[in-house]
């Protein structure tokens, strides 16, 4: 078996198991990305234009997302104080508790995922991890606008 299939079937696994632990506590796995997003934040909020930029998805898309959590009552629409332009998604106090729940037990399953190794092997794997995810994104940084490795310029 090649190394990028067994790298498919490790993000397949891994997806299967964090979408079946996030339909627990009623929620899509982008959605728990914004929740975990805003909550890194001192503040607990942002603009809705910064989301889509960072989660690189359209305007409609990150919309329905910050409308589905709303009506969940995991956070609140907001217009922004000077610019009635601007929107802002805050995240709630029930928001900021799911949020955390859902991160305790996705670490628990990434805790089962390494199970039976060493720590000094789990940091080899993380690094090499790193080393194969940085020779990806090399490639993709290589190639130019129509997917052909780029020349020395």
């Amino acid at each position: 078996m090649s190394l990028g299939w067994k790298l498919k079937q490790i993000h397949e696994a891994i997806q299967r198991q964090a979408n079946s632990d996030l339909q627990e506590m009623d929620l899509t796995l982008s959605q728990h990305h914004a929740l975990l997003y805003l909550s890194a934040r001192e503040d607990h909020t942002a603009e809705l234009k910064e989301l889509e930029r960072h989660f690189c998805v359209a305007q409609a898309t990150m919309a329905g997302i910050a409308q589905r959590l709303e009506s969940k009552g995991y956070v609140e629409a907001l217009q922004h104080p000077t610019d009635k332009r601007i929107k802002l998604i805050r995240l709630t106090e029930q928001g900021l508790v799911l949020s955390r729940r859902a991160v305790d037990k996705l670490k628990a399953h990434g805790a089962q995922m390494v199970a039976g190794l060493t720590d000094a092997e789990q940091a080899e794997l993380e690094r090499l991890l790193g080393v194969v995810y940085r020779n990806l994104q090399d490639e993709e940084s290589s190639k130019d606008p129509e997917g052909e490795r780029s020349r020395d310029r």
